[in-house]
């Protein structure tokens, strides 16, 4: 099996907005948006759907500098086709999404 990192590029990045939508008759059918901030003044928007096995580390301050979202395909789960990582030993984000959208600031309001 051989995943493919979809996006890594957080060094100097924060998240400044969370959004979990739950969907109590339907769990599968719940989201997640991530609102990012990097230190170089741009702005990024990531929205996941059909959200599952959602962790917040104890400890999380919002940096973003060890998140991977990674393309996990090749397992061929019927629930999940990406995994939202922490690769670095602090605390951070983890959860299983089926799809993703991103979008630049240019793309929204801040």
């Amino acid at each position: 099996m051989q995943k493919k990192v979809m996006f890594a590029d957080f060094a100097n990045t924060d998240l400044v907005e969370f959004k979990y939508n739950i969907d109590p008759w339907e769990p599968l059918n719940s989201s997640i948006e991530l609102t990012t901030h990097d230190r170089a003044g741009g702005f990024r928007k990531f929205k996941f759907m059909n959200v599952s096995n959602l962790t917040i580390e104890e400890g999380f301050d919002g940096y973003l500098g060890g998140m991977a979202i990674v393309d996990i395909s090749c397992r061929q789960w019927s629930h999940a086709q990406i995994e939202v990582q922490n690769f670095e030993s602090g605390p951070g984000i983890r959860f299983l999404a089926m799809s993703l959208e991103s979008s630049t600031a240019e793309e929204f309001d801040t």
